[in-house]
């Protein structure tokens, strides 16, 4: 990273006499004409990155919601609640999928059942909340329980700013 002299340390005095030294003036060690002085115009990082708009997000979520429904790989169960860690790696090997995101839409998991999950590989135990639709995409399953979809429907309907512009999800599920 480059600096300009503000940024870089060292005192803001003189460094000799403006004259009677015989010397260039020179105000202080910073200076841009100095070795270790600092840039005049320095280059800056840029962020290029951008929001997404909701619409976009709201036709994405739904595209994906729809493709692992078509896919098979949407499942839905009635509740994930009282679950214990074992028994959702039990739940995964059953259904021979690689890695299986869990969202369940009762807020205040354990920390001991967030601790127990951070060991376990493949897995993922994530809230309504706490869950953004587009890392949906870095599983190969999802298993939501029904309070979380219809969490997911409403958050998507509430974005979309219209109640009946989207096909309701719970009703092909059910």
């Amino acid at each position: 990273m480059q600096y300009t002299r503000a940024e870089l340390p060292g005192t803001g005095n003189k460094q000799q006499p403006q004259k009677g030294t015989g010397k260039a003036r020179r105000k202080g060690i910073r200076a841009p004409n100095f070795l270790l002085g600092g840039k005049s115009n320095p280059t800056r990082p840029y962020d290029y990155g951008y929001d997404i708009g909701s619409d976009v997000l709201v036709g994405g979520f739904n595209a994906l919601m729809t493709i692992k429904l078509a896919q098979g790989s949407l499942i839905v169960v009635d509740s994930l609640d009282g679950f214990t860690i074992p028994q959702l790696s039990r739940f995964k090997k059953k259904l021979r999928k690689e890695t299986v995101l869990f969202v369940t839409g009762y807020e205040g998991l354990d920390d001991d059942q967030n601790t127990e999950i951070s060991f376990t590989p493949d897995i993922d135990l994530l809230t309504s909340e706490t869950v953004h639709p587009l890392a949906m995409l870095e599983f190969s399953t999802t298993v939501l329980d029904y309070r979380a979809l219809v969490d997911l429907e409403t958050w998507s309907l509430s974005l979309a700013g219209t109640w009946d512009s989207l096909p309701a999800l719970t009703e092909h599920v059910s």
